[in-house]
């Protein structure tokens, strides 16, 4: 056991791996479906398609390139959360509260809230937009979302819940539709991968910036931990959820370039981009698509991301708090045996679902916002490196040596680039 400096008590436990059992790829990949490939399509949430919207609408096929380079990076973070989860049992917040107490608890916890405050009002807003291009007015778009988004928690189980989420996550591949019919030269496409790119615009480096920050958010961490948990993955599973993760990192940024692509083949064949709704503009490419077949595909794209995102966000929110509090937490508990759980969950999302209502525009506000996700995350993801490492705990699942030390170099680079950037639209606004 340790003791933390606010007095509580640490245990530590290293679960033994029991030998594997055989079973075929597909059936294992089958068995774990969920966790991962859930949060990773919840990654490509509203804010996100705003800012690979803008990415592409500024700055062409050049935003491609870090939005590849974002693979390995995100699945190196989250493949963490698949090991902690299998290898403790427990999810992000609870695990932190026993290693060091409830007061660095609270503070993982609350990093992450303050960020899915803003990225809620976000999620309505794109919610709202979507809706507004097939003429469904802003009121009864975010009353059926908020209808939805307290239907699918309460369905009785983890796994009816997954299932609806998995379904839900389809829409997002309008967007690869999208950026398929638009024709893009492939030899640009090509290009826009290529090392040499316009770092010395001004504006580039910050949406790359933020283009980070949409990718890598804090309240990923607590859900693919938590979810894991929920749905009692144990040690045989972890190949197959190292797959899932792998997938779904890849699934991820393929949707992102695929916006990257229609935004930017739109902006350069210069179209109109004269489209907003409801106060809320659209980036410049994807403003100019966003009429007949296409806006149609827009709309299922932000709606579905959106809804996607508000109910995976609000599900790492209420995990987390119940998680420091020790309340009751799980899909698979009744509203009556975890009454704090669902709360959480059904009432966290309704102040910004109003803000939604009245928004403005939300395109400088959102990217602002994912530059400091990045600086935020740094909170977490330094829990999470050294949980991840820590022997005592894990013992054979624990990072290498090599490992720690990729881990511990990509948090202090994202925390530079994150403080670079900040910095400089502090000076900005002076």
């Amino acid at each position: 056991m340790q003791v933390s400096d606010d007095g509580a008590i640490a245990t530590t436990r290293v679960l033994p791996l029991p030998v594997a059992r055989r079973q075929s790829t597909v059936r294992a990949m089958l068995r774990v479906l969920g966790p991962a490939w859930i949060v990773m399509l919840a990654d490509v949430d509203a804010p996100s398609v705003l800012t690979a919207a803008k990415g592409g609408s500024d700055f062409g096929y050049a935003i491609l390139l870090p939005v590849i380079a974002l693979i390995p990076i995100l699945y190196l973070v989250q493949e963490m959360t698949a090991r902690l989860a299998i290898g403790t049992g427990l999810g992000h917040a609870e695990l932190i509260r026993e290693r060091y107490g409830f007061r660095w608890g609270a503070i993982a916890v609350v990093s992450m809230v303050v960020i899915d405050l803003l990225a809620y009002t976000a999620q309505f807003a794109g919610i709202v937009l979507g809706a507004s291009l097939i003429g469904i007015g802003a009121v009864p778009a975010v009353l059926g979302a908020l209808v939805i988004h307290s239907m699918i928690v309460l369905t009785r189980g983890y796994r009816q819940f997954e299932l609806v989420a998995i379904g839900l996550s389809l829409a997002l591949f309008a967007f690869v539709v999208l950026a398929v019919t638009r024709g893009a030269d492939p030899r640009s496409v090509l290009g826009g991968l290529s090392p040499f790119q316009p770092f010395d615009r001004p504006g580039y480096l910050d949406l790359v910036v933020a283009t980070i920050g949409a990718v890598i958010m804090p309240w990923m961490l607590f859900y693919q931990q938590a979810a894991t948990v929920d749905k009692g993955l144990g040690p045989a599973d972890l190949p197959a959820a190292r797959a899932e993760t792998l997938v779904g990192a890849v699934a991820s940024e393929v949707l992102m370039a695929a916006i990257v692509i229609a935004a930017a083949t739109a902006a350069l064949s210069g179209g109109t981009v004269a489209q907003a709704a409801g106060g809320l503009a659209l980036p410049a490419g994807l403003a100019s698509l966003a009429t007949g077949p296409t806006g149609i595909l827009i709309a299922i794209g932000i709606m579905g991301s959106g809804l996607l995102a508000a109910v995976v966000i609000s599900l790492s929110s209420a995990w987390a708090w119940s998680e420091l509090f020790h309340w009751p937490h799980s899909l698979n508990l009744s509203l009556r045996k975890a009454p704090a759980f669902y709360a959480l969950y059904l009432l966290e999302v309704v102040p910004a679902a109003v803000v939604a209502l009245v928004a403005q525009d939300l395109v400088s506000v959102v990217i602002d916002t994912m530059i400091l996700n990045v600086v935020v995350l740094a909170i977490p993801l330094t829990f999470l490196v050294r949980l991840s490492s820590d022997r005592t705990l894990l013992g054979p699942l624990a990072n290498s040596r090599r490992r720690s030390a990729v881990l511990w170099a990509l948090t202090a680079g994202l925390l530079a680039l994150g403080l670079a950037s900040a910095l400089g639209l502090l000076r900005a606004g002076a």
